[in-house]
């Protein structure tokens, strides 16, 4: 019932203005004109908004969405096997993880743009958000796989570095050559 009375008012609003432009004064045309062709400006600036930060995020966006559904499967399985699995904490485990990373992708997306208007270099700003997002998500689902797999895959070397990197955000803590060197070195002695 609540539909058709905005419908009727929307085309009360319409048929008002067109009736105005039509037959109206001076002053009265350039009014209603101007209420027909705001409303659904505004509305066209705001999607444009909207689409024009998903296209450019898109690609990250996706990879997101598909982290946090491979880290519930994952965790889904992880229970499973451990039998510790419940409905209602997983419901609940997944809303707070998706609402996280709703909240810290908004206030990322936020100080990146305050920094790209005072011509900052977001790129240094820009990338470990992203990274700690993925590494939120990422290194979830890496924990459970570890869980799932009793320690075979991923490395636990990797696991280290991640959390390293979650204690200092440096991304050289994610550096796995210096492992390599020291093991190179290792060897040929």
């Amino acid at each position: 019932m609540e539909n058709i009375s905005t419908y009727i008012m929307i085309k009360q609003f319409v048929v008002k203005n067109l009736l105005a432009i039509h037959y109206g004064g001076v002053g009265s045309k350039i009014w209603s004109s101007f209420q027909l062709a705001a409303i659904p400006a505004i509305g066209l600036t705001i999607s444009e908004r909207l689409t024009g930060w998903y296209i450019d995020s898109q690609t990250f966006i996706q990879i997101m969405i598909g982290l946090l559904f491979v880290d519930l499967i994952l965790g889904i399985w992880k229970h499973w096997k451990a039998s510790t699995f419940s409905f209602k904490n997983m419901i609940l485990g997944f809303m707070k993880k998706t609402s996280l990373f709703i909240f810290f992708y908004f206030i990322s997306e936020a100080l990146i743009q305050i920094l790209s208007d005072a011509d900052l270099d977001g790129v240094y700003v820009k990338l470990p958000l992203k990274l700690i997002m993925f590494i939120y998500l990422g290194g979830n689902a890496l924990v459970n796989m570890g869980i799932i797999s009793n320690g075979k895959i991923p490395p636990e070397i990797l696991l280290k570095r991640i959390a390293k990197f979650n204690k200092t955000l440096n991304i050289n803590d994610l550096n796995l050559k210096e492992d390599e060197t020291n093991n190179n070195s290792d060897n040929s002695q």
